[in-house]
């Protein structure tokens, strides 16, 4: 698949995928044997189908009785290694700069493609600078606790 081509079916960035399994890593969270299966071999240069992350999300889910707690902290990991060892650094400067490159065309949609009505959309509907306020609407498939993990990490 090209850069610029729409998939018909919903795919996600092994950049994601490779975040995701480091974050787990370092977290040390353990989903299990089936886990492990499916994060090997991430090839941070592919587009995997949407259906393996959701498979890895409810595996995470399926291994701890109070999951809310862990699917924040691998949000919050995830995006403090896009900053320190992607290209987080050169890109973003304040927290305003990381809402409005998450919710722009670079962010999310660089890492889930396909069409629209699947993959949703991470949208700043409020910003207001001087109240440090923002609110953000997303209809993307993914868990919204990693999501929101993703906006504190961010």
């Amino acid at each position: 698949m090209s850069d610029q081509s729409e998939p018909r079916e919903p795919v996600v960035h092994g950049t994601l995928m490779a975040g995701f399994a480091q974050a787990c890593v370092n977290l040390n969270i353990v989903a299990g044997r089936r886990a492990t299966a499916l994060l090997a071999d991430i090839d941070m240069g592919r587009w995997f189908p949407l259906a393996k992350w959701m498979e890895i999300e409810q595996m995470v889910g399926e291994s701890y009785a109070n999951v809310e707690p862990i699917r924040l902290k691998l949000g919050i990991e995830m995006m403090t290694l896009w900053y320190h060892h992607g290209p987080g650094k050169a890109l973003i400067h304040r927290g305003a700069d990381f809402l409005h490159f998450q919710t722009g065309s670079h962010g999310i949609a660089s890492v889930i493609r396909g069409p629209r009505e699947v993959v949703g959309s991470f949208d700043l509907e409020e910003f207001d600078s001087a109240r440090g306020h923002a609110v953000i609407r997303s209809s993307t498939p993914f868990d919204k606790t990693i999501e929101r993990g993703v906006l504190i990490g961010g």
